[in-house]
């Protein structure tokens, strides 16, 4: 071969790998280019209601402060609507390295002003598709933060009027969102108490891939060293912002992990438990439907057995509880058990193999949904030592129970509800 042809083929070889090389980089740096980022971090900050013990306006704030400490890369964006307890505070930021730049709130509405209502659903739904608009990502995660009271909602706005993103609210907004975006949000995260419920999974299992909540309370207070967050954003987004690739099991697994647990408060009236924050899980919701099925197979089957009712008093006594607030009578105001512990009593206590085979049937699908969770070992302290990351609603007794409870799509689609009125609180004329 003579000296020119052989360097005719190292210079085609050397454009060959050139051209390879540029299409790869091409591929690779194509999202950036066309504005598109790896993830976007979509936060409500619902801190609009009157201070009781603290100030949730003092709490946005310090996780604002957090989240500017996370805000490193490029490829990961963040963007804040944030409304605090007084009137005429709503606000709209992207958040930056230790800075967060305002945009001003009629960018998402022309007709909004100064104070937006949070407990709507109408204000969450043009948010989050104003934001998935301008920033669009491959990812996305809504990070709700605010008080929570399990299956009975989330957000409470108290200015201009009271209100409360319910259940139903909530499916209806993310659904909008879903079908904006062609698929679902991959993590929701819900910074309020009592949240990780089989009723909040199963009404967002077709909006969202993962859910990460607790089942225990969420206590913010003020220490020495400032305010104490359960959530800490600062360690969740600077380990997405130094890993713009992770995937969303592994972001909500994160959640978990970084999740500052406390030791136990007291809760208002006087007569309370202490309850420790010491609990948070995340859950596979394309795997909520199964665990729906369980749970309905073994209602159905516990009210047909109905001299099985004898049993539920000391099932119900013995089962992992997570409210802190009790009345008059020491009843709970939040009625939620642990789910899983509550199948295992059954089991254990029902002396018939076929209840045993449906319990441990739940049991194992529980296992499959919960993908990460933690909890506190020492009752003394208020933990909850047989928490396993799903409560449900489980009314002691009538005046706990909650008509309402009968709208979600939880209660149209299982017999629990039917369940709990007919054997439990021996309530006749069931229907639905």
């Amino acid at each position: 071969m003579s000296r020119k042809t052989s360097t005719a083929i190292h210079f085609l070889s050397l454009i060959l790998i050139l051209v390879t090389l540029s299409a790869a980089m091409g591929s690779a740096d194509e999202n950036n280019q066309n504005g598109i980022s790896k993830w976007t971090v979509i936060l409500y900050f619902d801190g609009d209601q009157h201070a009781t013990t603290y100030s949730l306006s003092d709490k946005m704030l310090a996780d604002l402060q957090s989240l500017e400490k996370a805000a490193t890369d490029e490829d990961v964006k963040f963007i804040v609507l944030m409304d605090l307890d007084s009137i005429g505070d709503t606000h709209l930021y992207c958040v930056e390295q230790n800075e967060a730049k305002e945009i001003p709130l009629s960018s998402i509405n022309a007709s909004w002003n100064n104070e937006v209502n949070m407990g709507d659903g109408n204000t969450l739904t043009q948010f989050v598709c104003w934001t998935i608009t301008n920033y669009p990502a491959e990812h996305y995660n809504l990070y709700l933060n605010d008080h929570g009271g399990g299956w009975r909602g989330i957000c409470v706005d108290e200015n201009p009027v009271k209100d409360i993103l319910n259940l139903t609210e909530l499916k209806t907004s993310l659904i909008t969102v879903r079908d904006k975006i062609g698929k679902k949000i991959d993590v929701i995260s819900m910074d309020a108490c009592l949240m990780s419920m089989i009723e909040v999974a199963y009404q967002l299992r077709e909006c969202a891939d993962y859910m990460v909540a607790s089942e225990s309370f969420i206590h913010t207070h003020q220490t020495g060293n400032g305010i104490f967050l359960n959530w800490r954003l600062d360690r969740i987004y600077s380990n997405l912002t130094a890993n713009p690739d992770m995937d969303p099991s592994t972001l909500a697994m994160i959640c978990v992990e970084n999740f500052r647990t406390d030791k136990a408060f007291i809760l208002p009236p006087s007569v309370v438990k202490p309850q420790a924050v010491d609990c948070i899980g995340a859950i596979d919701l394309s795997a909520i439907a199964r665990v729906a099925e369980f749970v309905d197979n073994l209602s159905k089957h516990l009210m047909i057995m109905k001299h099985l009712r004898f049993f539920i008093p000391f099932i119900f006594l013995k089962t992992q509880k997570f409210s802190g607030a009790f009345d008059f009578l020491g009843y709970t105001f939040y009625p939620y058990v642990d789910l899983y512990d509550f199948s295992k009593n059954v089991a254990t206590m029902m002396p018939y193999p076929e209840i045993k085979e449906l319990s441990g049937e739940l049991m194992r699908s529980i296992e499959r949904a919960v993908i990460a969770e933690r909890h506190g070992k020492n009752i003394v302290l208020g933990e909850h030592p047989r928490a396993h990351g799903l409560s449900i609603y489980f009314p002691y007794r009538m005046i706990n129970y909650d008509s309402g409870y009968e709208n979600l799509d939880f209660s149209r689609d299982t017999n629990w509800d039917e369940f709990i009125r007919c054997h439990w609180l021996m309530k006749t004329n069931v229907s639905g």
